[in-house]
């Protein structure tokens, strides 16, 4: 019986720690003595594309708005021309051709190998008051052997390089049919800046430049050139029209030009001239 006895007291004591491992399992999360806390989301993070920066676009240039120039009617014909140079830009000019007036500058302008004749403007809608028509009778080798021109002022300082800017009107028509020139060919003229002191040979670096078409309405010319020498006296320099392209007549009024100093501002005052 004692023998039993100790035998249940053997299987008791091997079966109380088992009992005791089967207990309740910590809550998820804990160790040791740590208060339980949030679990750590360890999910990987869905793919991103990198970020990108925009690459800074410029805008494209703009040129700054320019007013178009406006004739204060209040000015005379020469005051107006004038204020529109100065409206390019160019400053300082002196006025380069001899004349009190419109009457008397265009009255000055001299016919070479060509005819002359006052015309009548006033119902022409024009804003010049004085016009010549011009006229070829004939083909002539030489183009510059017939001209409508007018030497510079005198006693006007000039230098090399200075810039020759101003303003012609004209029109043109052929009279009659040559051997060189069909009637129904437009008129022509060249003009030129002309000065002794290399034999004639430069022409003024003339825009519009070579020989040109006379339109049968109205047409305004404005005009630059230089003073391509150094000259003693700037009454040797003359302004030129040349016409010798056969028979034919020109109209032409309203001529006014300045000399100014060829600064950098004047030149690229110039320059928007004809661009």
């Amino acid at each position: 019986m004692k023998i039993k006895f100790i035998a249940l007291f053997i299987l008791i004591a091997m079966l109380l720690p088992l009992n005791l491992a089967c207990g309740d399992k910590p809550d998820s999360g804990t160790a040791g003595t740590e208060a339980p806390g949030e679990a750590e989301d360890t999910t990987p993070a869905p793919p991103t594309d990198p970020p990108t920066t925009a690459e800074p676009t410029e805008p494209p240039p703009t040129e700054p708005p320019t007013e178009p120039f406006k004739v204060d009617e209040s000015l005379n014909y020469w005051e107006q021309i004038y204020s529109e140079l100065e409206w390019y830009g160019l400053e300082g000019g002196v006025k380069i051709f001899n004349g009190d007036d419109e009457q008397d500058l265009m009255r000055r302008f001299s016919a070479n190998g060509t005819r002359k004749e006052e015309l009548d403007v006033s119902g022409d809608g024009v804003p010049f008051s004085v016009a010549y028509t011009v006229r070829t009778s004939k083909d002539i080798d030489n183009f510059w052997e017939a001209a409508y021109a007018t030497n510079f002022l005198k006693d006007i300082e000039t230098n090399e390089d200075d810039i020759v800017a101003g303003v012609f009107w004209i029109r043109g028509r052929r009279t009659e049919e040559s051997d060189a020139f069909m009637l129904d060919e437009p008129a022509e003229y060249y003009t030129a800046i002309k000065s002794p002191t290399d034999n004639w040979a430069s022409e003024g670096a003339m825009e519009p430049f070579g020989r040109q078409a006379a339109e049968e309405e109205w047409e305004r010319i404005m005009f630059t050139g230089r003073v391509v020498n150094e000259e003693e006296q700037s009454s040797t320099m003359s302004f030129n029209i040349y016409m010798g392209y056969g028979i034919q007549e020109l109209d032409i009024g309203g001529i006014i030009a300045w000399v100014f100093p060829s600064t950098r501002e004047n030149e690229r005052a110039a320059m928007k001239i004809h661009f």
